[in-house]
């Protein structure tokens, strides 16, 4: 009786043991296949992106390349240790990861410090002033030097977000469209990718790669809203959420978005309009305003003058 039960136990482990490793490598395969599929799918636009080999770049170019890249990464060493991550923050909200490296730029930020903070000290040795003066001077360059980079990336930033608050109505009125027609909302998605073309589509894009990776569409939606980092974008998202999580028609939602994005759109527009005037009196004063006198009041001043003579 017990050698039963002990064959049976080992007949029991056995199996159990044989079917976790049978669905380890049932998964390992799925993984393999999507990300087979997924490399499939990139390599016609990596070809268009980098349509030349590295064997086909100059020597010089990728000889002065190796050498800025290794300087670059000499002196982000000297850089405090939390500006990495904050660069690939802005990296990320900037739409340039995979492209900009941190440590890169990093490297630029200490470079721009010390050529900038050189020009301040190379200026108080040329010059006559007070050591005092001269201090200000090579701190306040070494500060414009430190924040330039920064200044750089955060108008690049701008610049993206601005583009993203202008293309979403457009998006969303396609995509409400889309779903009406009886597309699934990874399908409309798709189909807009398809269309259209800017940092929207490309975050949409990148959403996609995602869910084919296996990441859900909740989670893939809500990086994207980070990396966006745009309120509008996040409203989306999270409506997006709570209508899939309520069981809510997606396509009345969609429209609902659309109509609050145009109407948001317009409400900018108001506001920019309004700031016209006032954004309009510095030039009046300093550029229109000068010359008008001169035209208006010079002949004046001469007659006048050649009459007190």
């Amino acid at each position: 009786m017990l050698a039963l039960s002990l064959s049976i136990a080992l007949a029991l482990f056995f199996y159990l043991s044989l079917s976790v490793l049978a669905l380890k490598k049932i998964q390992g395969e799925e993984v393999k296949r999507r990300l087979e599929t997924f490399r499939e799918e990139e390599k016609p636009q990596e070809a268009e992106d980098n349509p030349n080999d590295l064997k086909k770049i100059p020597l010089y170019q990728r000889t002065i390349g190796r050498l800025l890249a290794q300087a670059m990464d000499f002196f982000s060493k000297f850089a405090p240790s939390a500006l990495p991550q904050m660069m690939e923050q802005r990296i990320i909200l900037a739409g340039k990861q995979g492209i900009w490296k941190p440590r890169t730029l990093v490297g630029i930020w200490f470079v721009s410090m010390i050529f900038w903070g050189f020009q301040g000290f190379r200026y108080t040795t040329g010059h006559p002033m007070s050591t005092f003066g001269g201090l200000v001077l090579i701190w306040g360059c070494l500060l414009f030097g430190a924040m330039l980079p920064f200044g750089v990336l955060n108008h690049i930033i701008r610049n993206r977000q601005t583009k993203i608050i202008r293309q979403l109505p457009d998006v969303l009125d396609l995509l409400s469209i889309s779903v009406q027609a009886g597309l699934s909302l990874d399908g409309a998605m798709r189909k807009v990718v398809e269309r259209m073309e800017g940092p929207l589509i490309d975050e949409f894009r990148r959403m996609l790669r995602d869910v084919r990776m296996g990441m859900t569409r909740r989670r893939s939606m809500q990086l994207m809203a980070r990396r966006c980092d745009v309120q509008d974008v996040y409203l989306f998202v999270m409506s997006v959420v709570q209508s899939e999580r309520l069981g809510a028609s997606m396509s009345d939602t969609l429209v609902i978005q659309a109509d609050n994005m145009r109407d948001l759109r317009r409400q900018r527009a108001r506001t920019q309009a309004m700031k016209a005037p006032v954004k309009m009196i510095f030039p009046l004063v300093f550029c229109i305003f000068p010359a008008i006198f001169v035209v208006v009041l010079l002949p004046s001043l001469i007659s006048l003058m050649q009459g007190m003579k």
